[in-house]
């Protein structure tokens, strides 16, 4: 009898625990569960253009990002925000920077980059389509004051910018991500 129990109690452990690890590999926003990988993969190709990018940024005086984007705004507004902002560089950004991107060497990590925003972005649109997002006045402001600050930069200088600031986006978004 104890010999096929004790199988049977490995087995529950093993499932268990594999069940747990599962959990673990995921981000969770309200329904929507982003894999730790997306943002592994993003964090790794950032950190391949990064010294590059941020070498070429000569405008200091100027920050796209401000560290007080997501003060006082509620979750909604922070995943409305983060959405708005991973569709504002896929279709502003990524593939403005493709031909500098190749003189620099970069292609690889820029490609990766753009490739795991995408992905993201498909699983925010879950949410989105639920009505998860809050579209607010403050957080439609903050989006244009962004869009604003963007659009005072010449052409090249605004795409070294925001490519150099991804950084502040990831840990945003792995901050909207945390329980």
């Amino acid at each position: 009898m104890q010999v096929t129990v004790f199988p049977s109690l490995f087995l529950l452990i093993f499932l268990w625990s594999t069940e747990l690890g599962a959990k673990s590999q995921e981000f969770q926003l309200g329904d929507c569960l982003v894999p730790k990988t997306i943002l592994q993969n993003l964090w790794g190709a950032f950190q391949d253009i990064r010294n590059i990018v941020q070498t070429l940024d000569h405008n200091t005086d100027t920050q796209l990002l401000q560290q007080d984007f997501f003060q006082n705004a509620s979750w909604a507004e922070i995943c409305h925000l983060n959405y708005s902002l991973l569709s504002f560089y896929l279709s502003n950004i990524f593939n403005k920077y493709d031909t500098k991107a190749v003189k620099l060497g970069i292609s690889k990590p820029l490609s990766t980059l753009r490739n795991n925003f995408l992905d993201l972005q498909k699983k925010l649109q879950h949410c989105k389509e639920k009505g998860m997002f809050s579209l607010s006045k403050s957080s439609q402001r903050k989006f244009q004051l962004f869009r604003q600050e963007f659009k005072k930069l010449n052409p090249d200088e605004r795409l070294t910018k925001a490519l150099g600031e991804v950084d502040i986006l990831l840990t945003w978004i792995e901050k909207a991500f945390q329980p």
